[in-house]
C-alpha cells in the first residue's frame, strides 16, 4: 500500500476518536502533508546565544491526543505540549517539515521540523546511536557564512532525552528579525558516561573546573546549513503602547507589545530616577472576551541589553491566533535589584556582609586548593523550584573581576515549625579566589506583590 493510502486508512480508523473541534485541523494537516512531500527538501534554521534557559509548561490534553493520531503531527504534538503557543502554531499549520540527516561514526542526527516566525525558531531533531545509550548536544549557532549571528538567546529543552526521541532547541532574536538562513553546529557528548563518572569525583573536582571542555570529550560533531522557507514564516504584529505605570515607587514605561505565533513580548523602559532595576515582571495578558495568556515561566522568559542589570523585554504565551479588539496587560508583581545592592560585601570567614537578597542567608564557605566554596540558603519560591541568587561575576578588594562558571542547588529537608516553608541550598565555587573579602553581584534584592493589579489597556 502506498503511503497516502496508508494515511487515508489511518484517518478512517481515527475518525471516531478525534474531537470534533479538531477535525478541521487534521484535514488541513493531511492536505498540507501531501503537498509538502512532493515539493520540499531539507532546510532548517536556528541562531546564536546570549541567555540560556529551559522551557517546561503544560498544555491541552485533547489537542495533544488528537494530533498524536496523525503521522505528521504525532510526535511533534507531544514535543510541544510544554508550550500553548507552539501547540497553536501546529494547529494552524505553522510547521516546516524537514528531513536533514547527517552521520559521524556511530552517531546520526536528523532534523525533522521547524516552527519559525520573525523573532524565534524552534528546531526539532533526534539523536541516534546503537553504541551510546544516552547523548546530549552542545549547540552553537552561526550565520550562514560562519560569522557571528545577530544577538540572540537560545536553550535546549532537556539534557537527558533518550536516543531516538524528539527534542528541540529554542532560538530567540533579541532585536533583529530572523535571517533567511543560519548554520547550526552540534557537538555530541556521551551523557551516560558523564553521569557514571560524576560520583567518583572529589568535591574539588566537581566544583572547580576553570578550563573549557576539551574537544576530546565530544564523540561526534555535526554542521548543518539551515534555510527557512518563507511560506512557513509568520509576520508579527507590533502595537505601540507608551504608557507609564508606577510599581512599588518605580516608574516603568510599557513601550510596545509584539505578537508572534511562538510568543508575545512586552517591551519596557525604566526611568533613570528609579532606585531599583527591574529583573522580572509578573503579569498576564487578557483579551477583551476573557481569555488569559500567562507568562512563560521557564525557558527564554526575558532579555535585556548587555551591560545593564535591568531586563527590557518579557515573554508571554501568544494570542496571535485569537481575535481581540483590546488586550489588557495585568501586572501582579515584580522582582527588583536595588541599585545600592549591585555589589554586596561578604567576609567568607565571618559571614559579615553588606546585605544579602531577601530570604537569603550565609551558611558558610570552605577554603580549598582551587578557591572558596560558598554556601547560601534561600527560601524556595515553589516546591522543587530553584532560582539563581548570584550573577556570574564577583570582585576582590582591588576591583579585579572574577567569573562564576557553575553552581549547584538542592532541596533542604523541611525544618520543624517552619509551617511549610521550603529552602534550597546553593553552592557557588569562587574559583582561583583566595582572599577572605569578596564583593558579590546579586541577581536580585527582593520580590514585590501588588496589592491591586496594575492594568494597562492595549487597543
Amino acid at each position: 500500500m502506498k503511503r497516502f493510502e496508508e494515511y487515508e486508512a489511518l484517518m478512517a480508523e481515527l475518525e471516531n476518536c478525534v474531537p470534533v473541534e479538531l477535525q478541521d485541523t487534521l484535514v488541513r494537516a493531511q492536505k498540507k502533508k501531501m503537498c509538502r512531500e512532493k515539493i520540499y527538501r531539507p532546510f532548517v534554521g536556528v541562531a546564536a546565544a546570549v541567555f540560556l534557559f529551559v522551557l517546561m509548561v503544560n498544555f491541552s490534553t485533547p489537542i495533544a491526543y488528537a494530533c498524536s493520531q496523525v503521522p505528521i503531527l504525532r510526535e511533534l504534538a507531544e514535543a510541544v505540549t510544554f508550550s500553548p503557543s507552539l501547540t497553536d502554531a501546529v494547529k494552524n499549520d505553522y510547521v516546516q517539515p524537514m528531513n536533514l540527516v547527517q552521520m559521524d561514526g556511530e552517531i546520526s542526527v536528523k532534523v525533522e521540523y521547524l516552527i519559525v516566525d520573525q523573532k524565534q525558531v524552534n528546531v526539532f531533531y533526534r539523536l541516534y546511536s546503537d553504541v551510546y545509550e544516552n547523548m546530549n548536544a552542545d549547540p552553537r549557532v552561526l550565520s550562514a557564512d560562519g560569522s557571528a549571528p545577530p544577538p540572540c538567546s537560545y536553550g535546549v529543552n532537556d539534557w537527558d532525552v533518550p536516543n531516538g526521541e524528539l527534542q528541540s532547541i529554542n532560538i530567540d532574536f533579541v532585536e533583529e528579525n530572523m535571517p533567511e538562513s543560519l548554520r547550526l553546529q552540534l557537538k555530541i557528548r556521551d551523557f551516560s558516561m558523564s553521569a557514571q563518572e560524576a560520583p567518583t569525583a572529589s568535591v574539588e573536582e566537581q566544583f572547580f573546573n576553570p578550563q573549557a571542555p576539551e574537544e576530546e570529550e565530544y564523540i561526534a560533531e555535526f554542521d548543518f546549513l539551515l534555510e527557512f522557507d518563507p511560506q512557513f514564516t509568520a509576520v508579527g504584529k507590533k502595537i505601540e503602547v507608551n504608557q507609564t505605570v508606577e510599581l512599588e515607587g518605580q516608574n516603568i514605561t510599557i513601550v510596545d507589545v509584539e505578537i508572534y505565533p511562538s510568543h508575545l513580548r512586552v517591551n519596557v523602559m525604566d526611568d533613570t530616577e528609579n532606585t531599583a532595576w527591574l529583573k522580572r515582571l509578573d503579569f498576564y495578558v487578557e483579551t477583551d472576551w476573557g481569555m488569559k495568556f500567562e507568562t512563560i515561566s521557564e525557558g527564554i522568559t526575558a532579555t535585556g541589553t548587555d551591560g545593564r542589570p535591568s531586563l527590557e523585554s518579557f515573554r508571554a504565551e501568544s494570542n496571535y491566533f485569537y481575535e481581540a479588539d483590546k488586550l489588557k496587560i495585568v501586572i501582579t508583581g515584580a522582582e527588583w535589584l536595588r541599585k545600592d545592592m549591585e555589589k554586596v560585601y561578604l567576609n567568607l570567614e565571618t559571614g559579615e556582609n553588606g546585605g544579602l537578597p531577601e530570604g537569603v542567608s550565609f551558611l558558610g564557605a570552605e577554603k580549598m586548593k582551587s578557591g572558596w566554596l560558598l554556601k547560601l540558603k534561600a527560601v524556595q519560591r515553589k516546591e522543587n523550584h530553584f532560582h539563581q541568587i548570584l550573577t556570574h561575576k564577583f570582585y576582590d578588594a582591588k576591583g579585579k573581576e572574577y567569573e562564576i562558571r557553575s553552581w549547584s542547588s538542592y532541596n533542604e529537608d523541611m525544618e520543624e515549625g517552619t509551617e511549610g516553608i521550603r529552602y534550597m541550598i546553593e553552592e557557588v565555587p569562587l574559583a582561583n579566589f583566595h582572599d577572605t573579602e569578596v564583593w558579590l553581584m546579586p541577581h536580585y534584592s527582593h520580590e514585590w506583590t501588588a496589592e491591586n493589579p496594575v492594568v494597562v489597556v492595549v487597543q
